[in-house]
């Protein structure tokens, strides 16, 4: 079984590759679309699909690349969404409150007073807390568009990542125990954050039963891809397999 860090810190490291892949073209549909009449067709069929689509002009009516991917953009908010919500639940559940200010008429002494409160607000802005919203400067926060100027920011899905997995590792701190009932709810988020992450990047393979009978004998067919490398096609019965020719350079 995967640790729960493992698959956080996956989040971690992929992040700045989702916030590059906003605008970068990227097929959107799995299994993918008339992948599996490419592949199993014949040569003649192949080369003939090809020339079709050469033939295409650029401005012709169709499917055209949108400007931001919005399957990569809906991972990321979800993505987010998922680990700060989860890291605002735990904290209010083991961070220990932060240490009062000195009251006031009880006697203390100027000197008391004030290190009471020196000790109370190094207390409140220690680091390994978790941050709650702020409304306005939160709802700020999150109109800023994805990049290292807003990571820096503890309430993102990078921020609560690395907070989650400190508190699975037991890190000193503010915190009560973390407890297995806590642990096992961060392991099962993490775990769906960083398979979204998988597929929204296309690193994650994937097999899917398709309608297309195997032209040997009329077995299931499975399509086997998404990962971004080329897609292939596999008998379940008879165990044929078909794969995407690689491509020549001129």
């Amino acid at each position: 079984m995967i640790p729960a860090t493992a698959h956080l810190q996956l989040v971690i490291d992929r992040w700045a590759d989702l916030a590059d892949a906003l605008t970068a073209r990227q097929q959107t549909t799995w299994p993918p679309t008339m992948g599996i009449t490419r592949i199993v067709l014949d040569e003649d069929a192949r080369a003939a699909h090809t020339a079709e689509r050469l033939d295409t002009a650029p401005d012709a009516p169709g499917t055209r690349p949108v400007p931001l991917d919005l399957d990569i953009y809906d991972a990321m908010r979800d993505v987010e969404h998922q680990l700060v919500h989860l890291a605002d639940v735990i904290a209010s559940q083991i961070q220990r409150p932060a240490m009062t200010r000195a009251p006031r008429g009880a006697g203390w002494t100027p000197e008391e007073i004030a290190r009471r409160d020196q000790l109370a607000a190094a207390d409140a802005a220690d680091p390994r807390r978790w941050t709650w919203p702020r409304l306005a400067e939160d709802a700020e926060d999150r109109r800023r568009p994805p990049g290292p100027e807003r990571e820096r920011l503890a309430r993102t899905a990078i921020g609560a990542a690395a907070w989650l997995a400190g508190r699975v590792e037991n890190r000193p701190g503010p915190f009560l125990p973390l407890g297995p009932t806590r642990a096992a709810q961060i392991t099962a988020v993490a775990a769906a954050a960083a398979a979204r992450v998988e597929t929204a990047l296309r690193i994650a393979r994937r097999a899917a039963a398709v309608d297309w009978p195997c032209p040997a004998c009329r077995g299931q067919l499975e399509v086997h891809g998404g990962d971004g490398q080329p897609p292939a096609v596999r008998c379940a019965d008879c165990g044929r397999s078909w794969h995407e020719p690689e491509s020549t350079a001129a």
